[in-house]
């Protein structure tokens, strides 16, 4: 067999996927409750307080804004943790080597990993609109293409998750790139308020924030608005995901992180 393939051995894929997705679900209170009610929080507290909120979107109420915003940041972090969490985790146990013994190919592995952090960032970004229901109803304008972005979105960030768990080695570097630079992106990304509303550089930032077009597509299939030029965003999208994922295998590839020197 030629290893080269994408689907060298189908089983041996579905089996390393199913033990990522079978992972997560285990502990389902830490890896879909806990982000579903934080989201549910953020809904409550910033919808509460600011529910009067002009939004510079003609016709948009803020709560309405919000949701698509807190969707998407819920699939962007659920969707990171998991590949990273499950590599390090391995590390930490010195069981990633183990890896260079699979009868699978490097793009089968790399993308067991990913589809697992999708299906669990999708999971988690639709069930966040879902509990969102309770507060502003059903409001969603192209719900196949919400789920889509989602699942672009969670698809993209999963390979980012996978690159970060792979070049680091501790949970406290996996957290700093969490901490400190995934989460600030959002906060800056549209999830909370138009990026036009943000003073001086901070409203540039959105030129170099991964984070601003997937909100803004995503924002674009609930409620039929969009800030910006949205055929510039989908194109960001587009070379986000292919960009990414490849990166994510070439790295998958090469060893790092798994190879013993």
């Amino acid at each position: 067999m030629n290893k080269s393939l994408i689907f060298y051995n189908r089983i041996g894929f579905l089996t390393l996927l199913h033990r990522e997705i079978h992972r997560f679900m285990k502990v389902y209170v830490q890896t879909i409750l806990a982000p579903l009610l934080s989201s549910v929080l953020y809904l409550g507290i910033f919808g509460g307080m600011l529910q009067t909120r002009e939004v510079g979107i003609e016709g948009v109420n803020y709560l309405y804004f919000l949701v698509p915003g807190l969707a998407t940041m819920a699939a962007i972090l659920s969707a990171f943790q998991n590949p990273a969490f499950s590599i390090i985790v391995q590390k930490f146990q010195n069981t990633v080597q183990d890896l260079n013994s699979y009868p699978i190919s490097d793009i089968e592995k790399a993308l067991a990993f990913i589809l697992g952090g999708t299906f669990r960032g999708l999971l988690v970004g639709s069930l966040t609109y879902l509990a969102t229901t309770f507060f502003v109803g059903h409001v969603i304008q192209y719900p196949l293409l919400f789920v889509l972005s989602l699942t672009i979105t969670s698809f993209i960030f999963a390979s980012i998750g996978l690159i970060t768990g792979l070049l680091l080695d501790s949970f406290e570097k996996m957290n700093f790139v969490l901490a400190l630079i995934i989460t600030p992106l959002t906060y800056v990304g549209g999830v909370f308020f138009e990026i036009t509303k943000l003073p001086g550089v901070l409203s540039k930032i959105r030129y170099i924030n991964p984070i601003y077009p997937l909100v803004n597509i995503t924002r674009y299939t609930y409620l039929g608005v969009y800030e910006g030029n949205l055929q510039l965003q989908l194109l960001a999208a587009t070379i986000f995901i292919i960009g990414f994922f490849l990166a994510a295998v070439y790295i998958f590839k090469k060893g790092y992180g798994i190879k013993i020197d």
